[in-house]
């Protein structure tokens, strides 16, 4: 029985070294091909980290609750950790910790009333803050210009704003499809949730510059840490929620 036991266990190492050779091999081949198409090595991090957080968001905003309120809870603890560490410096930490208690508390209630609400809103909600990164981003890079707020994030400039808010007017444009409300409606709201992105971002680059850091954390390749990935949620979850509440004829037959 030794012996055979001994034998099963040499197959199942045998195979599991076999499949991780493979799904090496298979991961190598996937980050050559992406390295051709995007050279800078930050921007591959982001992309290859968003391939792997985004689906899972999804999943979890609409097949999981309790997926989704375990990540909600480890979202709240892991932000919770990077403001404490963010602060440590500061001479009056009763402030700062009151700061991070409601910087940290209400955008992550209100993301989680908005999934109890309807997740296609909070779907809504965050490709408006993704699509803000991504087209602000490109089209930073591809036409520069003046900047935007140099003394707080020298790399942000005007026409990345333009055009992160340009894309979201088209996005809200066909989120009117999800809901009952107007296209203008959505399109005005996309627009202005896409600025407010973009303070929301700005704001906590500000607190960074306070205490003389570049990231919130590292424990997201290419992103920094969680504040860093989630701060556009920070004052558009609010703004949503209160859309919400002010406008439900828009979003609810």
């Amino acid at each position: 029985m030794t012996l055979i036991k001994e034998k099963e266990d040499m197959e199942k190492e045998g195979k599991m070294a076999k499949f991780s050779q493979i799904f090496r091999k298979a991961f190598n081949s996937i980050y050559d091909y992406i390295k051709k198409f995007i050279p800078n090595e930050n921007l591959r991090k982001r992309v290859l980290s968003s391939a792997v957080l985004v689906p899972i968001a999804i999943y979890a905003m609409f097949f999981s609750i309790n997926l989704f309120f375990l990540i909600a809870l480890s979202i709240t603890i892991m932000m919770t950790v990077e403001w404490v560490d963010i602060i440590r410096s500061a001479k009056n930490q009763r402030k700062w910790r009151l700061i991070g208690f409601f910087y940290v508390l209400i955008p992550v209630f209100c993301v989680i009333k908005i999934r109890l609400i309807e997740p296609y809103i909070l779907l809504w909600m965050f490709v408006i803050i993704w699509s803000t990164d991504i087209f602000a981003y490109f089209a930073g890079k591809a036409i520069g210009g003046p900047k935007l707020a140099p003394l707080i994030s020298p790399n942000k400039t005007w026409s990345g704003l333009i055009g992160g808010v340009l894309a979201c007017s088209l996005i809200g444009l066909i989120s009117s499809l999800l809901f009952s409300g107007s296209a203008l409606f959505f399109i005005i709201a996309s627009f202005a949730l896409s600025i407010i992105e973009q303070v929301s971002d700005l704001t906590e680059s500000k607190i960074k510059r306070i205490f003389n850091l570049k990231d919130s954390g590292n424990i997201i390749p290419g992103h920094g840490g969680i504040i860093d990935r989630l701060d556009g949620m920070v004052l558009v979850a609010p703004a949503v929620l209160f859309l919400i509440t002010l406008f439900p004829a828009n979003f609810f037959s």
